[in-house]
């Protein structure tokens, strides 16, 4: 019924739109496998009633499939086309109008097919279960954030981010990360989508220190290896956490130490800043030094990376306590396989570039 209040051009992009709208929804309900079922059987139908009013050349196996996906398509090169009028009519009621209707079902399908899957991954609802050694941020805190990926990619520009969080709807950094949406930073579903069992690292930053301590309980309970570290407010729960898991790496804003430091050397925040960016200046980094490098002193380590790599060997960490980093040592420090040196340099060195029996006769 038309509305004499409207327009008639109005009237009918309504009615397009409701139709549009009404035929969506129809390719929408029909699966991949009713498609193609579909396909076939008009393929196979328009097959047999060329060969029977028109026959060949056009009917011939190695004609008819170039001759149906040309006229499907629209395309139409006309190189080969029915001679009998029995012909003519199944190609004019049957073939193309099913022919068309099949081939834009099929794109109209396609088109959803991919609106879903980014929309999933928009949403959070995808699952990267499936990826290893990768980085799972715990925590959407805005800005800080976006820098954070920004350091992470500075580093390693390639590496795999997951960004797990309940505060935002959709993905923030569709380019940089992929994100999982889930109820809380603990819930099993969400642990078991952002791949955290076989993660490499996991950056902890919750809305405040106890829902932090609790989502780092439940990463470490899911991949005892990760390498975890945790912001918290308050030192006191942060060593909490320690107690419970001694390699956690657990930062604390602006520690009095720093604050003294600052104080009695102006400038040192500078350096601080500096060391911890990716993004401007040489940067620390680590590396652990192999199981079969050889009997190594700390002097003939720092000179050789020094020479043949521009970085500038600081310490060596044996374990993950504050009392098991030496800074500094003595060029006869003896460096073992296992140990973790500490450099600065432009950019990371892989063990795996090192001749360390070389460094061995130093």
């Amino acid at each position: 019924m038309i509305d004499r209040g409207v327009p008639l051009h109005i009237a009918a992009t309504r009615r397009f739109e409701t139709l549009a709208r009404s035929l969506y929804r129809h390719v929408a309900a029909v699966t991949w496998p009713a498609v193609g079922l579909i396909a076939a059987s008009h393929f196979l139908s328009s097959w047999l009633l060329m060969a029977v009013t028109d026959g060949a050349p056009i009917a011939l196996a190695q004609t008819f499939w170039y001759y149906y996906f040309v006229t499907a398509t629209t395309v139409g090169y006309g190189d080969f086309a029915p001679v009998t009028s029995a012909g003519r009519a199944v190609a004019v009621f049957w073939i193309m109008p099913g022919g068309i209707a099949i081939f834009t079902s099929v794109i109209a399908k396609v088109v959803q097919s991919a609106a879903a899957y980014w929309r999933r991954r928009m949403l959070g609802l995808d699952d990267f279960s499936d990826l290893e050694a990768h980085t799972v941020i715990l925590g959407w805190n805005g800005e800080n954030t976006r820098k954070m990926v920004a350091f992470m990619r500075g580093d390693q520009a390639e590496r795999d981010i997951v960004l797990v969080s309940y505060k935002v709807q959709e993905n923030p950094m569709p380019d940089e990360v992929h994100f999982v949406r889930g109820d809380s930073l603990t819930a099993d579903d969400v642990l078991q989508r952002s791949g955290v069992p076989k993660a490499s690292r996991a950056v902890v930053v919750g809305q405040d220190d106890n829902e932090t301590l609790a989502a780092c309980l439940a990463v470490a309970a899911r991949n005892h290896d990760l390498h975890l570290v945790a912001f918290f407010s308050d030192e006191a729960v942060a060593g909490l956490l320690k107690a419970h898991l001694p390699k956690a790496e657990c930062i604390v804003p602006m520690q009095t130490e720093m604050l003294v430091r600052t104080a009695d050397d102006p400038g040192s925040s500078r350096i601080s800043n500096l060391l911890f960016s990716t993004l401007v200046g040489p940067t620390l980094f680590s590396m652990k030094v192999p199981a079969g490098a050889p009997r190594m002193y700390f002097g003939s380590v720092f000179l050789a990376l020094r020479r043949d790599w521009q970085v500038n060997l600081l310490g060596i960490a044996w374990g993950p306590g504050a009392d098991e980093l030496y800074l500094n040592p003595p060029d006869d420090r003896v460096v073992h396989p296992g140990e973790t040196i500490y450099y600065i340099g432009e950019e990371r060195v892989h063990p795996e570039v090192i001749d360390w029996s070389a460094l061995g006769q130093d």
